[in-house]
């Protein structure tokens, strides 16, 4: 997984953290199988040896691998702890969005997510936001429940019909991120994709405010030809 915001730098390392355990474990329990075989092995014809190992033993064997298990568990705490904080806006965000996170209602619906920006602008399927700026989505959900994955900006979230759930993430740099349906949704969940386009600050109010006239003008479009009896 590449990482491009705060939170997503804590799961790669956490990921990295459980394969290396894994590895330890798997090398430690493979090499002392092998070690019993070659050390006791019993000649062809012989009775095997009963074999008891001694109480001291098992106790430093079983104290290292405790030792073991306690350290994992309290790395894995302080990561998922530091992936879970709200990350501030940087120097080179979105001035307004300095206090507090750029909030953007996020609507999923079969098959296509919708996103409400500040402003009354709104976007389907593509998410525009700044660079360097701490964004809260707000998920709902207006049939049943479909899960928000971008995985190399955020966590994945469900939107819940009913509920709303919140992701908070901060991109880091520039460029264009993708995902997708992560929970069975409906014959089309597969299909069920977005894309979000981080850019400046000053392209973000840009697009903004592009948007919005670009609704209203079409909103505008739709009046004159109901007026005009255009449109029954």
């Amino acid at each position: 997984m590449a990482s491009h915001s705060p939170g997503t730098d804590q799961i790669d390392a956490l990921l990295w953290i459980g394969f290396v355990a894994a590895a330890i474990l798997i090398v430690a329990i493979n090499v002392g199988l092998l070690y019993a075989l070659r050390r006791y092995r019993a000649e062809r014809g012989a009775e095997p040896r009963q074999l008891t190992g001694s109480r001291r033993i098992q106790v430093r064997v079983g104290g290292a691998l405790g030792i073991f298990a306690a350290a994992i568990l309290v790395v894995s705490i302080i990561y998922t702890d530091k992936a879970r904080e709200t990350p501030p806006t940087g120097p080179a965000g979105l001035q307004v969005s300095h206090s507090e996170p750029l909030r953007i209602s996020t609507t999923g619906q079969q098959w296509l997510w919708r996103y409400d920006y500040p402003n009354e602008a709104f976007s389907y399927y593509k998410l525009v936001i700044p660079v360097d700026t701490a964004v809260e989505l707000d998920l709902v959900s207006t049939d049943v429940v479909h899960t928000w994955d971008v995985p190399d900006l955020a966590p994945k979230r469900d939107a819940v019909p009913g509920k709303t759930n919140h992701v908070v993430f901060r991109a880091d740099e520039e460029g264009t991120y993708f995902g997708q349906a992560a929970t069975l949704s409906g014959q089309a969940y597969a299909a069920m994709r977005t894309e979000v386009e981080v850019v400046s600050p000053q392209e973000y109010e840009s697009f903004i405010e592009t948007q919005k006239e670009d609704i209203q003008a079409a909103q505008d479009r739709v009046v004159g030809l109901i007026e005009n009896g255009e449109v029954p």
